[in-house]
């Protein structure tokens, strides 16, 4: 082989097709307290499940044409990254300094903004393309979706996607989380499988925009907010004894307590749709649930045992359609092909 035929191949070589992909998750206690805004004042905790379903990110180099190619819902021809319409990918591809001769594409699970951590989720898969390790990945994530694009949201999405699994996040006053694993027992994880239900509302709501007043209250001081804050967070201790004793028929009623809890956040968390929606899974036998994210869009129902089949039908008929799942163990994944 030539000088010149090694230098092409193995410049050839240099260039990978990469696909990565993150878990969406599900927050069972203490969501909400890790925004800096309550957890630098007091700490807080954050009890959750990645699951197995995911966003996923596919790059591949663009050698014909420059510019940046990406495809979501819709198709973006750009010549620089920073222009852009999708904030998040603009955001994560100039942080990278990967700015032309790009290709993307991501496909989800779930729609956007639908409560189940999507964004951060996005942002972890995308910036794994340069295979950081996992509590690296989470803070980059975390800190272009909180400083770079100024959302007023906490780390647990970002945590959850990276290192997936069962966890309790605990965010210290000083901005650090440390994600402890839980190990998922086998009453558990037929739990989670068998009586957990995640149906979609039909709305999907910006948890930025949601999470905002929640923010400026808890900032000044609000006593309504902290009140909330802090019974939120004393449902992590309880929460954590159920999912690590296998007493999985407490877990609903906890959900409960949590929902009943963050309902006193804003009047923005709710509404008329999501409240019949929980008013007839209860009906039909299911224990407790809310509605996971801040703005929301999937209203998790647990099922008292043997109630499953009729808590589905009351909510088809409200055409509220079913998204099964169940436990994440890997966290963000990435694989890559040399072209």
């Amino acid at each position: 082989m030539s000088t010149r035929d090694a230098a092409v191949d193995g410049a050839r070589t240099a260039v990978h097709l990469v696909v990565a992909r993150a878990p969406l998750r599900v927050s069972l206690a203490g969501g909400g307290t890790d925004l800096p805004s309550y957890a630098d004042r007091f700490a807080s905790a954050v009890v959750s499940l990645a699951m197995d379903r995911y966003v996923s990110v596919t790059t591949f180099p663009r050698s014909f044409g420059g510019g940046v190619r990406a495809c979501w819902e819709d198709v973006e021809q750009v010549e620089h990254a920073e222009q852009l319409r999708n904030r998040f990918a603009r955001a994560a591809l100039l942080h990278t300094g990967t700015l032309r001769s790009i290709q993307l594409a991501s496909c989800a699970d779930a729609p956007s903004s639908s409560g189940l951590g999507g964004s951060g989720a996005f942002a972890v898969a995308l910036l794994h393309q340069e295979r950081p390790e996992p509590g690296e990945l989470a803070e980059r994530a975390g800190a272009i979706e909180m400083h770079d694009l100024g959302r007023q949201v906490g780390k647990h999405d970002h945590y959850m996607a990276a290192f997936g699994g069962l966890r309790v996040l605990r965010c210290g006053k000083d901005g650090s989380v440390r994600p402890q694993p839980l190990a998922i027992g086998g009453a558990l994880e037929g739990y989670v499988r068998d009586r957990l239900l995640l149906f979609f509302t039909g709305l999907s709501r910006d948890a930025g925009q949601v999470l905002t007043a929640q923010d400026r209250n808890t900032y000044y001081g609000d006593s309504d907010t902290l009140r909330a804050l802090r019974s939120i967070h004393s449902l992590v201790p309880e929460m954590l004894n159920a999912v690590t004793t296998g007493r999985v028929d407490s877990i609903g009623l906890l959900l409960d307590a949590h929902w009943q809890a963050k309902c006193r956040l804003s009047q923005g968390v709710s509404n008329n749709r999501v409240e019949a929606l929980y008013k007839v899974g209860r009906e039909a036998d299911a224990d407790g649930g809310k509605l996971l994210g801040a703005g929301g869009g999937f209203l998790l129902l647990s099922s008292a045992p043997g109630r499953t089949q009729e808590i589905r039908a009351a909510m088809a008929e409200q055409h509220a359609q079913e998204l099964p799942f169940g436990p994440d163990a890997t966290g963000s994944q990435v694989v890559g092909l040399p072209v």
